[in-house]
């Protein structure tokens, strides 16, 4: 089928990470690291390695230069092959986004360039015990300490946290909002000040990566640690969200695709009342449905990255669309998909009740659905 979006380059992209997938990523390990509650660095280095990472990102720092149609080419491969893995994979650098966005040449050389050759994974410190979704309600404060920032307060559900080898933190700065960043030798040394960092246990779903809570007392980090402008953080963090909710969605996305071709690939071969039971006319229409919902999201996607690539006014309007729509139509089409298979797909081998767990927290991280209709109110009316 032809898209209009999507050029040879970009499918050249789409077979690259698909026959990767095909190789590399395997179930029964996706779930050994589950049960340890343990990262696939290995697989991250190789995807590093491999320029699977960088497919988005500028040629200047590494990358390929395919922008955001390269972002969801990659992620949605990666999800369509195994949900929990690809998430938890591009959960390594959807993060450093806003690194890049508004880094300086020595700050993109020093965290992106690495985070794109696979040898570091990202981690944005942004939600609060307290304020959650307002950001304007930040308790976690910078002061200055003559050439340093002394910061104080904690921060909640932060991806990677533990094992991330730099974090975007935000944090209050007088009466404005700043990133600072949290590089390796400040993680190693640990002070002056405290840094600690707590696991919050297992999640729902993608237990391959953790979600931590950060501690700061009387934490010290350099003033040439602020990225971008000072007193800017709120809108950079904006900035990064709007690509990060986009590449979120080609997660769900991919998520929904395995659903429906797993599905699709099981109703031909099971077998009731002697014949397949996708010439039941109940799962044929279900299927039908699937489909239209897979198209309508195929075209709204890759629309979104088209604009945002292109700098359309539309692109952040269509970001938060898709964040809202995308999850939530995967959420649908994979309960619908373990409907179909009955007992069979509500075991662990089969892999959809484990994806459906997985991608439920795309409806949530970067901005929930109600976040986005707000959003989405005040842009359109």
């Amino acid at each position: 089928m032809t898209d209009p979006y999507i050029n040879n380059d970009l499918k050249d992209v789409e077979s690259a990470v698909s026959e990767f997938c095909a190789r590399e990523l395997d179930q029964d390990h996706l779930h050994k690291l589950e049960d340890e509650h343990r990262y696939p660095r290995e697989l991250y280095e190789k995807i590093g390695e491999l320029g699977f990472i960088g497919v988005g990102f500028a040629e200047d720092i590494g990358g390929s230069g395919y922008g955001a149609l390269g972002h969801v080419m990659a992620v949605k491969e990666l999800c369509r092959c195994l949900p929990g893995m690809g998430m938890a994979l591009s959960l390594g650098y959807i993060p450093g986004f806003v690194v890049d966005i508004y880094g300086s040449d020595e700050q993109r050389e020093k965290y992106v360039r690495p985070m794109i050759e696979g040898k570091y994974i990202s981690a944005i410190s942004v939600t609060e015990p307290d304020s959650g979704s307002d950001l304007m309600s930040l308790k976690t404060r910078m002061e200055d300490g003559g050439d340093r920032y002394v910061v104080n307060g904690s921060k909640v559900f932060t991806t990677n946290a533990g094992y991330a080898d730099f974090y975007a933190l935000l944090a209050k700065d007088e009466d404005r909002q700043s990133i600072m960043m949290i590089d390796r030798d400040l993680i190693e040394k640990n002070g002056p000040g405290r840094f600690e960092i707590n696991d919050l246990g297992r999640k729902m779903g993608i237990n391959t990566t953790t979600s931590g809570e950060l501690v700061f007392s009387d934490f010290e980090i350099p003033k040439e640690n602020v990225l971008g402008q000072r007193g800017k953080g709120l809108r950079m963090v904006l900035d990064g969200f709007e690509l990060g909710r986009i590449v979120i969605a080609a997660q769900a996305f991919g998520a929904m695709l395995y659903g429906y071709e797993k599905t699709v690939g099981y109703a031909k071969k099971r077998q009731q009342f002697g014949q397949p039971i996708i010439r039941f006319q109940s799962v044929e229409h279900d299927l039908v449905d699937m489909y239209v919902e897979i198209e309508k999201c195929r075209n709204l996607l890759y629309k979104a990255a088209w604009l945002y690539d292109n700098k359309d006014p539309e692109s952040k309007k269509y970001s938060s669309l898709v964040k809202l729509a995308i999850p939530e139509c995967a959420i649908k089409v994979l309960n619908r998909t373990i409907d179909i298979l009955g007992g069979y797909g509500y075991m662990r081998d089969q892999g959809l009740e484990g994806a459906l767990r997985d991608i439920r927290i795309t409806s949530i991280y970067e901005g929930t659905s109600n976040i986005q209709k707000n959003t989405l109110s005040r842009m359109i009316f």
